[in-house]
């Protein structure tokens, strides 16, 4: 930086000159902007020392300058510096008191800390700002609300960003305290916001013992209190809290509940305010403490929502529930709403809404009772008399049915018959209070937002009503668009509003299967209104009117196809919409002509047999017009694609007719296009294709050329609509073109890796297409994919050969064989298709049937088994004794890939055959079979399994199958594979109601530790799959208890398996054991004990080594509690919970590990356990850093005892504000902690520094 350039601007910031002062704070703002460094500190101190002067300039413009500068200087500076500005700032707003200067003061104090907060690495900085705030605060009790609000944010960004820095000074921690407690009692009402919302954030963020005082004190206060006044304000500190940080109000929920829960018709405005603002607060983030009391919580909500003791709603004359609202619709539409300057009870009522809307979100009540007592309870008050409150209720019950839509799909839930027997009364309601209320546009918006959210629940659910609503629907409609002389901008904006809210209801009320008569009858009324709106020059309107028209034409001729509806009157008013929007495809709003364009696809797709054949034809010509260049390609062409896709109403001499003229459209775009655009071209092409060779047939080698290119784009990845494109236009190619390509093409296609379903389709239609329209190509095709093949897996087994590195493994090219096996499949069944020939396997027998011997060999195997493979698992094998022993043989196969192959490709022939299943179980687990060839048999087995059981739901041989492995594993004399284990999970998985359970019986009926761990392993593999059903939850959820008693088995195996299954239930279905926590975990806790009797000592020559053989379960068991604490809070017991971590801490270093993140995940919460054992907790540390390190120790043992070392001092940095909080202070913890800090400690002094300024 500069001193020349700082130094100049700092002196011209004292020139008299007003001009030449604002030049220069501008320049020094750039300067200050662009800087990276920081300033060295004199420098730093010169610059904010000038810049605070400029808050006192007597121009308005320039004290803004300083603002902005302070805010970019304060980050450039030392902590010392900016506490040094902030104070001199904080010493002149109590100096200058009311003057005009202060308030630039208190805003450039604001615009500080906001700056500050920003940069994570100023915590620090940010940290000492509290000092003199604070002292401010305290010093100036009357200063103006208006600075008191601006110190009040500079406050809470320091409280906010920098708490645990602020905690670390006692005294400003009580300073801040007491000061914020003195504020919430303020007259000022925005002071008295301000400073409860730093209240709240001082409790949140501060940590240590003052915050839980702070918390204490106002929760005191708030059990003493006798004045409504003054206990509203603790509520709303209490709110504030309740809602950043819930955890730290769970203590006193319950009481403040109790207390306030029989709200009397005494209780004053403001006091049954406050207390629906903390009902509504505790139910959104307090769910489950409130769940006691949510009936009394919901009589609150009930009762504050009738609260009008000044008007009677009983007198029905006063309201007129007449269905007659259109009248006058569309005609009032002032902005200013229904007010009482005299009664302010109507936020009492607002406040009952917003409880009600929190209750019926949380959870509390079933779906059903919600429909039935909160949706009902809405209904009723839609004739609320305040606009306010009214567009509240409104806008609630739209929601609430909104979520309710799913509920309302299951029939067995009721919620749609319930919706369906208040939906009359709904309607009469709003539309009374459209008439009662006309002035209030609102109300009509939200009227038809509900009317969207009935139809979404249930399609049908107006069809009764819809009479009542069609005069609002067409008087909206028909409202004039121009804000005309006597109207203002805004109201003219309020009726387009309106409009779209109209246009959004028609859109979900079409979106239906079938019509009935009085939805017909509404559909002919407000066609017209469509038509109208479509040509308003309103923002947004014609959109949404084309959009809303477009779903009424699939409507009709559904229900024309139906025969439940004659269409024919609606033909002239889709040609008439369809003329509308071709004359407005080539208009800059990319909605609409997105929209017109989708609505003449829409036309010609269901209306073309309808309407003339030169419309028709007329229409399908423009949307091949790329009115404003190729960007608009995939809009118009993808329109084009709709109205001629199959199953279309257009005649297909139309779309011949138009064939010429849109592949010359297509012809660039195919060459020049983005992905996008290249896409639509491409599906125009196959959407032409299905028309006939004679739609392609003159430029069908043409397109075929710019596929080709479109594929060696990307040929490991092609897009699948030029694959689809391809097998499209290849009847209308000629042979010798196709015999031209086909090199360069199986060049590209070999390296095609699919993994998503549409691709593969289309790659496998690809080569049916070909396989089909080319049988003279068949060979040099099949050739062509054997010799890439070839190719691909002698590089693959080159570089296996060639790698040196053991430890790196050559991936296996599995993606490029399966491309070939199925191109190779897909050739033959187009080629057979054709010849009217079954498809057979004699093609890949000779494949198979050799026994290899060279790369090429293998290669070849390789991919015939993975064809037959394939092929056996669509059913195509015919069952051939032979070929299951050929591919039995190549089982024994002495290379890697063969037999993998050769299993896979059994256990899919077996599974396509359950009776042979039997016999490779059989062969499988003969004595005889041994060493790869049983392992690959027994992999054959697992694919059966799964084909016939998980694919197949054969439950008959599932039946046989079960019963044949588990009599295997009951009498097996040897070792039982995990294989066979996860083949039963497959069973378990595909007939939980059958299987589960028997697995489960399994486990705890074993007696043989072998085989319990067999059934442990299937029922682990079970719990490890993310995707179960709900009937495989359900039973989960029962057997869970019995299966888990083995966690105190005494197999010390069969424990360690047992609490891996345990951690993987709590890991991916913790809800499955929730309610079973209490029963499982003292086995739980019990495996965390060190067990003596496991633990031996070898020698080792001249050294002893210490071995505990329940080490490995012991670790398991703390992973289980550290994930029981993390998926399941609060669920452990804390007495056994707390008994494990003082063990785990002297415990093995990977325990205390995880014995440390179970503190850090439950030290917020459960502070008093650990406050109350700190003695043993210390006792445990001063046992692990007792321990000495052997002079002959090398380097791996001397980091592994430096690590042991740290996590203990990460124990002590861990619950260091437990031990500062606690009422009853642990001296033996503080006595350690001491000893740790103390820097002649050594390296246990320099990890306790370390962590610690880690936070």
């Amino acid at each position: 930086m500069s001193n020349t350039t700082l130094d100049g601007l700092l002196v011209k910031l004292r020139e008299p000159d007003l001009d030449l002062r604002a030049m220069a704070a501008s320049d020094l703002l750039d300067l200050l902007k662009k800087l990276d460094i920081s300033f060295m500190k004199d420098e730093g101190k010169q610059c904010m020392t000038a810049l605070v002067k400029l808050l006192y300039d007597s121009q308005s413009h320039v004290q803004n300058l300083g603002m902005d500068c302070l805010g970019q200087a304060v980050c450039l500076v030392d902590a010392e510096t900016a506490k040094e500005a902030v104070s001199s700032i904080c010493c002149e707003i109590q100096q200058r008191g009311t003057s005009a200067e202060t308030t630039a003061l208190s805003v450039a104090l604001r615009v500080m800390s906001g700056r500050i907060s920003e940069d994570a690495d100023a915590k620090k900085v940010l940290g000492s700002l509290a000092v003199p705030i604070a002292s401010m605060l305290s010093n100036s009790p009357d200063m103006p609300s208006d600075v008191a609000v601006d110190v009040f944010a500079a406050l809470s960004d320091v409280l906010t960003h920098a708490g645990a820095q602020v905690a670390t000074d006692s005294e400003v921690v009580n300073q801040t305290q007491e000061v914020l407690l003195s504020f919430i009692s303020h007259s000022n009402l925005s002071v008295r916001r301000r400073a409860i919302a730093v209240l709240g954030a001082f409790v949140v963020h501060v940590p240590g013992e003052q915050s839980e005082k702070a918390l204490a004190i106002i929760f005191q206060r708030y059990e003493a209190c006798t004045r409504a006044s003054e206990k509203c304000i603790l509520l709303r500190v209490l709110v504030t809290i309740a809602r950043q940080c819930p955890e730290r109000v769970t203590k006193i929920v319950p009481s403040i509940i109790d207390r306030e829960i029989n709200l009397t018709e005494e209780c004053d405005r403001e006091e049954r305010m406050t207390v629906l603002l903390v009902f509504e607060t505790f139910v959104q983030h307090c769910t489950e403490l409130v769940a006691p009391r949510r009936n009394e919580i919901y009589t609150c909500a009930v009762e504050a929502l009738k609260y009008d003791p000044n008007y009677n709603y009983d007198d029905e004359d006063d309201m007129d529930t007449g269905s007659e609202a259109g009248d006058d619709f569309g005609d009032e539409y002032e902005d200013d709403i229904y007010e009482d300057d005299e009664d302010d009870t109507w936020d009492v009522r607002l406040s009952g809404v917003k409880l009600l809307a929190a209750i019926a979100r949380s959870g509390l009540y079933s779906p059903h009772d919600i429909a039935q007592h909160i949706g009902a309870v809405l209904i009723a008050r839609f004739r609320e008399r305040e606009d306010v409150v009214r567009a509240e209720i409104l806008a609630t019950y739209a929601t609430v049915v909104g979520a309710l839509g799913e509920s309302a799909a299951d029939s067995a839930s009721g919620v749609a018959e319930v919706l369906q027997q208040q939906a009359p009364e709904a309607v009469t309601l709003i539309l009374a209070a459209i008439k009662n209320y006309p002035r209030s546009t609102e109300t009509k918006q939200l009227a038809f937002a509900v009317f969207a959210q009935l139809v979404l629940a249930k399609y049908d659910i107006l069809d009764g009503s819809l009479s009542d609503i069609t005069p609002i629907v067409t008087a909206a409609l028909s409202a004039d668009d121009t804000s005309g002389t006597l109207q203002t901008a805004s109201s003219s904006l309020v009726k387009t509003n309106l409009k779209l809210d109209v246009l959004e209801f028609l859109r979900v009320l079409v979106q239906r299967s079938s019509v009935s008569d009085s939805a017909a009858e509404f559909l002919i009324a407000t066609k017209d209104g469509l038509r109208e709106n479509a040509s308003s020059k309103a923002f947004q309107v014609p959109s949404a009117s084309f959009t809303a028209a477009a779903g009424l034409v699939k409507l009709l001729s559904n229900a024309a196809h139906q025969s439940s509806m004659e269409v024919a009157q609606f033909v002239p008013w889709a040609e008439d919409m369809a003329q509308c929007a071709a004359s407005l495809t080539g208009t800059d709003d990319q909605d609409l002509r997105s929209s017109v364009n989708v609505f003449i696809g829409t036309v010609l797709q269901k209306f073309g047999d309808h309407i003339s054949a030169s419309t028709a034809q007329q229409l399908l010509l423009i949307l091949t017009e790329l009115k404003g260049g190729m960007v608009h390609a995939p809009a118009v062409l993808g329109a084009f694609v709709q109205a001629i896709s199959k199953p279309t109403a257009l005649p297909q001499e139309i779309v011949v007719a138009v064939a010429p003229s849109v592949l010359q459209v297509i012809d660039p775009l195919l060459r020049q296009g983005s992905a996008s655009v290249v896409t639509v071209a491409l599906n125009v092409v196959k959407a032409l294709a299905g028309y006939g060779t004679e739609t392609l047939a003159s430029a069908g080698d043409h397109i075929l050329t710019n596929i080709i290119a479109i594929i060696s784009k990307s040929p490991e990845s092609p897009p699948a609509s030029a694959l689809q494109a391809f097998a499209a236009v290849c009847p209308t190619v000629s042979e010798e073109n196709m015999r031209s390509v086909t090199a360069k093409l199986l060049k590209l296609l070999s390296a095609t890796t699919v993994y998503d379903g549409q691709s593969a389709e289309a790659l496998g239609e690809l080569f049916e297409t070909v396989g089909r329209s080319f049988p003279g190509l068949m060979d040099s095709w099949k050739d062509g994919i054997i010799e890439n093949w070839s190719q691909t897996h002698a590089r693959y087994y080159k570089q296996r050969k060639d790698s040196s590195n053991e430890a790196i493994q050559v991936p296996f090219p599995t993606a490029m064989l399966t491309n070939a096996a199925k191109s190779i499949n897909s050739l033959y069944t187009g080629f057979y298709e054709a010849q009217g020939q079954q498809w057979t396997s004699e093609f890949l027998e000779s494949l198979v049937f050799t026994s290899p011997r060279s790369t090429e060999d293998i290669a070849l195997v390789c991919l015939g088994l993975r064809a037959l493979g394939y092929a056996a698992s669509q059913g195509w094998l015919a069952q051939s004794d032979q070929l299951a022993a050929q591919l039995d043989a190549h089982i024994q196969s002495k290379h890697d890939d063969v037999r993998d192959e050769a299993a896979a490709a059994l256990g899919k022939y077996v599974g396509s055959y359950p009776a042979t299943f039997a016999a490779l179980f059989a062969s499988a687990t003969a004595s005889d079979s041994e060493g790869a060839s049983a392992s690959g048999r027994l992999q054959a087995v697992n694919v059966a399994v799964d084909q016939i059981v998980g694919t197949g739901h054969d439950k008959t041989s599932a039946d046989a199958m079960w019963a044949q492995i588990t009599a295997y594993a009951q009498n097996s004399q040897g070792p039982l594979p995990d294989v066979l284990a996860q083949s039963l999970a497959t069973f378990a998985v595909t007939f939980p109601q059958v299987f589960i359970p028997a697995l489960a019986e399994h486990v705890s009926s074993s007696g043989d530790a072998k085989i319990k761990a067999f059934y442990i392993t299937a029922f682990r593999t079970v719990l490890a799959d993310r995707h179960l059903s709900a009937e495989c939850d359900a039973e989960l959820k029962n057997v869970l208890p019995q299966v888990l008693a083995s966690i105190d088995d005494e197999s010390i195996n069969i424990r360690r398996l047992s609490l891996l299954a345990l951690f993987t239930v709590i890991q991916s279905k913790a809800a499955l054991i929730k309610d079973a926590v209490s029963t499982i975990e003292p086995a739980l806790f019990r495996q965390t004990v060190v067990n003596e009797s496991l633990i031996r000592i070898i020698n080792m020559g001249p050294v002893k080594k210490r071995i505990d053989d329940g080490l490995d379960a012991r670790r398991c068991a703390f992973q289980c509690v550290h994930m029981l604490v993390r998926m399941l809070p609060g669920a452990a017991n804390t007495d056994l919970l707390a008994k494990s971590i003082v063990r785990g801490i002297a415990d093995d270093h990977d325990i205390r590990l995880l014995v440390l993140q179970v503190i850090h995940e439950t030290v917020s919460t459960q502070a008093h356990m650990y406050a109350e054992r700190l003695d043993e907790i210390a006792a445990s540390v001063r046992k692990v850093q007792a321990t000495k390190l052997s002079p002959k120790a090398v380097s791996q043992e001397i980091e592994k005892h430096h690590a042991i070392l740290k996590s203990s001092v990460s124990v002590l940095v861990a619950l260091e504000p437990v031990a500062k909080a606690a009422t009853s202070p642990s001296a033996e913890f503080d006595k350690l902690l001491a000893e740790v800090m103390d820097s002649s400690n050594g390296e246990l002094s320099v990890y306790y520094k370390e962590l610690h300024s880690q936070g």
